[in-house]
């Protein structure tokens, strides 16, 4: 506890007490002792055929009596709750009980049991027909992998064991019309349009317009700043090296030129959103960004227009766009942008080595560069929709390595005018970050000293892209081995591949490098928030990798390894969650999190720990029976994180409303939870619309369908 150990990954303290030696031998011998009784289990079987002769085979009967052993002497630990146990138990689970009868006839339950007896059942099937709903927010299918469905399982299990079930006619129906009733994924989705992208007739704006005097400088800085190097689609020196020597004064730009401007306007859009949100431009525009975008729509790129044989400028265009249209709640237009982005990107192969000669180091470099950064987006996109992904890994050959080669190393001419425009550009950014501003400063807490917030806005450690690959890699694994449509077997499959993928996980942790370990001691002179990105990210993609098994598994005659693996796995899914928020400072505010935190997926990653909480807290809190006070503390801390975002985001507001109105119907059916003082009401963003609330009251009509919404006072009245 001095140390904060939050009961997951072996930790830098036990790393230097050798512990890492210790468990990497348990977990050897543990091994070792499964794949004696696999083979001991083995002898057995054949010794007790008919057709076995003990007359020709007595040594087997003799290794069978000198070296059998009970079950139960390797029976595993119930109270370690480690990530690290369930990838143990889950080979004692594989391997010791399920090739084990406890009795002659009888074989263990999860040998047989389909895969769906856990959490999520049923991958291949579309229990209701969806729409697009005009391709607004999140519309659309909605995959198992996704936060979303996970707050509808929690609203199923309520739905399952509701006492006064037949006082609701929505929720009190048969399993095949629940499922039905709730897979409506416009009904339990968070996302939404936050601002109308469109809200500026491209027709009537000037696409050659410029922003004036140093905003250039400052929007530009603010991109790269904003974008922590996680989505690199341009390079900053050699943007600006275009930018500066942009000839503004002609007329009629040529056609490079007219493209180049496009993809500009998107990143000075993006950086407008971050400077409003985050409160460091003042006095702030709310929809500056939405006139860059009309600019870049003017100029052709537009999420409604198909481009024709576009070249990488113009795939890295797309893909910044796509990028907006998610940082604004557009989820489904950004999903299908991408697509389109991807598709050009794989025409142009992008995707393979390239071994033509003509082609130097730095090229090759862009090409993988842009590739890996389509790569990472659909994959967050695919973890936020749960939706298949159109690159496949298998198809990829282009090398990670390229993406050491250092691209922004651009050899200046000391005595160019543009190196020196480049120099008070800098300049220019580090001064407005650090002025003086008249807005709360409240956090506090987490993992980060707040000292080591003084190195922001410094360069990003080279190592930082091809780690977060790596995870993504990871995370693509673990979609297509659990969450997949095709994926099918048994549920002690199940079992084996997330101890293995488990595996992988622990050992992509353990390779950081100290510039990117969180859990370091050492002092860094590069940007802490691509270590604090990395580490939320781990986290996130450990409670996907655990999720199928936070339900009630139930299998006759299941072993005991296999019931502990169920429990291990579940445990390691919660403490994931509570692990994500202990990095994350306490009283949050939305533009202080904005600045320190992932802001483009941080409402992704708090409803995913919140969603993980509450499915926790339905089930009765069955896997923390003894420590329901910790787990209502991390929830307190996750609500507060969308509390705080919803004045400014849409999206933000709703997911408030589904998650509160969640917890109010699991507090009606648990007297434990009654204490839990998070507020009823959060504050109203200003588009919010009676359209909003109707269709929210639709969505969970259980407790607030009597409510009406004010929307000059932005109240609620019921």
């Amino acid at each position: 506890m001095r140390t904060k150990c939050s009961g997951g990954e072996r930790c830098t303290k036990c790393i230097k007490d050798h512990a890492t030696d210790l468990a990497e031998s348990l977990d050897r011998i543990d091994e070792l002792q499964s794949e004696n009784q696999i083979l001991v289990n083995t002898m057995r079987s054949l010794a007790s055929g008919e057709d076995f002769d003990p007359s020709r085979h007595s040594d087997v009967l003799d290794i069978l009596s000198k070296y059998s052993v009970e079950p139960s002497e390797s029976e595993p630990d119930l109270s370690s709750p480690s990530i690290t146990v369930a990838s143990s138990s889950m080979m004692q689970s594989a391997t010791q009980d399920t090739t084990q009868p406890t009795e002659p006839e009888m074989v263990s339950g999860e040998i047989t049991a389909r895969s769906d007896v856990g959490s999520p059942g049923k991958q291949g099937e579309l229990s209701d027909v969806v729409d697009l709903d005009g391709g607004s927010g999140a519309s659309g299918f909605i995959g198992k992998m996704s936060e979303m469905s996970w707050f509808r399982s929690a609203l199923k299990i309520l739905g399952q064991h509701h006492p006064r079930a037949t006082e609701y006619p929505d929720i009190a129906m048969s399993d095949s019309e629940l499922t039905q009733s709730l897979t409506i994924a416009k009904d339990f989705s968070f996302y939404m349009d936050d601002v109308d992208v469109l809200a500026f007739d491209e027709d009537s704006v000037d696409p050659y317009e410029w922003p004036s005097g140093e905003d250039t400088y400052l929007l530009t800085e603010a991109f790269f700043h904003a974008m922590q190097g996680a989505f690199p689609f341009v390079v900053r020196e050699f943007f600006l090296q275009t930018m500066l020597s942009y000839p503004r004064e002609i007329s009629m730009p040529t056609w490079s030129q007219r493209r180049w401007l496009a993809q500009a306007n998107l990143v000075w859009a993006i950086g407008a959103k971050w400077l409003h949100i985050s409160k460091l431009n003042q006095p702030s525009v709310d929809d500056r960004h939405v006139l860059f975008y009309a600019r870049a729509r003017a100029l052709g790129l537009d999420h409604r227009v198909v481009s024709d044989h576009p070249d990488i400028d113009r795939v890295q265009g797309i893909g910044l766009l796509a990028f907006y249209l998610l940082i604004n709640g557009s989820i489904t237009r950004a999903w299908n942008t991408l697509g389109h982005a991807t598709r050009h990107a794989t025409a142009l192969g992008l995707h393979l080595r390239v071994t033509d000669p003509v082609l130097d180091e730095a090229e090759r470099a862009r090409r993988a560069r842009t590739w890996y950064a389509l790569y990472c987006l659909e994959i967050l996109i695919a973890e936020i929709t749960g939706r298949p992904k159109s690159i496949f890994l298998s198809d990829v050959t282009t090398p990670t390595d390229l993406l050491q080669h250092h691209e922004h190393t651009k050899q200046w001419n000391v005595e160019d005018g543009d190196y020196m425009s480049a120099l008070k550009s800098r300049s220019i950014w580090l001064e407005f970050l650090r002025a003086k501003r008249d807005t709360s400063q409240a956090m506090t807490g987490g993992m980060v000293p707040l000292a080591s917030f003084l190195s922001l806005g410094r360069g990003v450690s080279p190592q930082y892209f091809p780690y977060r690959i790596r995870l993504c890699r990871l995370s693509d694994k673990i979609a297509a081995k659990l969450y997949s449509g095709t994926s099918d077997g048994t549920w002690a499959k199940v079992q084996r591949q997330i101890g293995e993928l488990q595996t992988d996980l622990r050992f992509w942790n353990e390779s950081l490098p100290d510039e990117l370990n969180l859990q370091s001691d050492g002092a860094m002179d590069t940007d802490p928030r691509a270590r604090i990105e990395l580490a939320l990210y781990y986290h996130s993609v450990q409670m996907i990798l655990h999720r199928p098994c936070l339900c009630e598994v139930i299998i006759e005659n299941q072993s005991f390894a296999s019931q502990e693996f169920n429990l291990s796995s579940a445990r390691a899914c919660v403490h994931a969650a509570m692990s994500l928020l202990a990095i994350m400072p306490d009283n949050p505010s939305a533009h202080e999190s904005y600045q320190l935190l992932p802001w483009w997926a941080l409402l992704h990653y708090v409803t995913q720990a919140t969603a993980v909480f509450m499915l926790e807290m339905a089930l009765g809190c069955q896997h923390f029976k003894n420590e329901i006070p910790e787990v209502v503390d991390y929830l307190r801390k996750a609500m507060a994180y969308i509390w705080c975002m919803t004045q400014e985001s849409l999206s933000a507001y709703r997911a408030w409303r589904l998650f509160r109105n969640l917890l109010s119907s699991i507090q009606e059916e648990n007297d434990q939870y009654h204490a839990i003082d998070i507020p009823q009401h959060a504050p109203v963003p200003k588009a919010w619309t009676n359209e909003h609330e109707a269709a929210i009251n639709k969505s969970f009509s259980m407790h607030e369908a009597t409510d009406t919404f004010d929307p000059q006072s932005g109240r609620r009245i019921g």
